[in-house]
């Protein structure tokens, strides 16, 4: 198999609410439950440790408000400043919702990002799902179908302003005349669409470069999508080798069983005390299971990174569940990279 590419999923915000007395919990206390604060410092200090142990790609999620009390940085942003401090590696928007700003705007913010990052931007793209948060910030939460609509025009806009100086659309929900899109960077921004959904996996082999699935997907529901995928790119006469899928995992390793087993406890210590303080959810069913992620010694984990490998998947994108009391970015580095 050919060797994957691995991504850090940056601590831009905290999970562990216990020590404030009342604190509200959102959405994203499963990613970094040991994290308890959410800095500036934690973040750069993250993202220029990967780099130097050599991760291919940083993301940071688009979204206003995750973990404890909502403490959330803004994506675009954060790409910005990471731009400056990081000098090789990767800089990916996971996945920036087609709803929160203008098309037009997307693809100016995309191509200047590219510049800043000398070329080292990926613009993770997708249709939006998480509801309180529209309401939160004052966006009209449309049902799925129309989102899905609006970000098919989104990345028809996205694409155009990419590969023209100058472009006109006309649709149903987005309208451009002449939009000027210069100065671009030397390489095109490639675009990686987000999603679960067949609809939105058609698109992404239409129009975009690459596809993640997102959160620790069951092995027999990827390997659905992954044959849906390349379908669709034959179907457009697009080649799978051409094209990059990603799927995100959280990740819980130790050297022996003995440090698997107290992370482990440590970690469903804390999310069994928050869960029932979680204020949105991406369903009301919704329930984490560890069991799904990528938990284990490294000889476990690198048994399920290849079994992903072998249906398809090309990058993972790791959120590190022990982050920061314990260095497993540099033991998954050295043992699995």
């Amino acid at each position: 198999m050919v060797r994957p590419l691995f991504g850090l999923a940056l601590p831009s915000y905290a999970a562990n609410s216990l020590r404030e007395k009342g604190a509200e919990t959102y959405w994203g206390v499963y990613d970094f439950p040991l994290n308890d604060q959410t800095s500036w410092k934690s973040v750069a200090d993250a993202a220029k440790r990967a780099e130097g142990l050599g991760y291919e790609s940083l993301w940071t999620p688009d979204h206003f408000m995750l973990g404890k009390n909502g403490e959330t940085f803004e994506c675009l942003t954060t790409l910005a400043a990471l731009s400056q401090i990081t000098e090789k590696v990767k800089l990916g928007s996971w996945v920036l919702c087609n709803n929160y700003r203008n098309p037009s705007l997307v693809a100016k913010t995309a191509s200047t990002l590219g510049i800043l990052s000398k070329d080292r931007f990926i613009l993770g793209y997708g249709a939006g799902w998480y509801g309180a948060e529209y309401e939160a910030y004052g966006y009209r939460f449309p049902e799925a179908p129309e989102r899905v609509q609006m970000f098919e025009e989104g990345i028809k806009i996205i694409k155009g302003m990419s590969e023209e100086n100058k472009f006109s659309f006309n649709g149903n929900f987005y309208r451009v005349k002449q939009a000027v899109n210069t100065p671009k960077p030397k390489r095109r921004v490639p675009i990686v669409v987000g999603g679960w959904g067949n609809k939105v996996l058609k698109l992404a082999a239409k129009y975009a470069d690459g596809w993640d699935i997102g959160g620790d997907p069951p092995l027999d529901q990827y390997a659905q999508k992954m044959t849906l995928i390349k379908e669709t790119l034959k179907q457009n006469h697009r080649s799978f080798n051409d094209f990059s899928t990603s799927v995100h995992l959280h990740v819980l390793i130790g050297k022996n069983d003995e440090e698997v087993k107290e992370k482990k406890r440590k970690v469903m210590q804390i999310v069994s005390k928050l869960e029932n303080k979680v204020l949105f959810r991406p369903s009301t069913e919704y329930k984490f299971e560890i069991d799904k992620a990528l938990v284990g010694t490294p000889e476990e984990a690198r048994m399920k990174l290849e079994a992903y490998q072998r249906i398809g998947c090309k990058r993972f994108i790791l959120m590190f569940m022990d982050y920061p009391q314990y260095d497993s970015i540099g033991l998954f580095a050295s043992k699995l990279m």
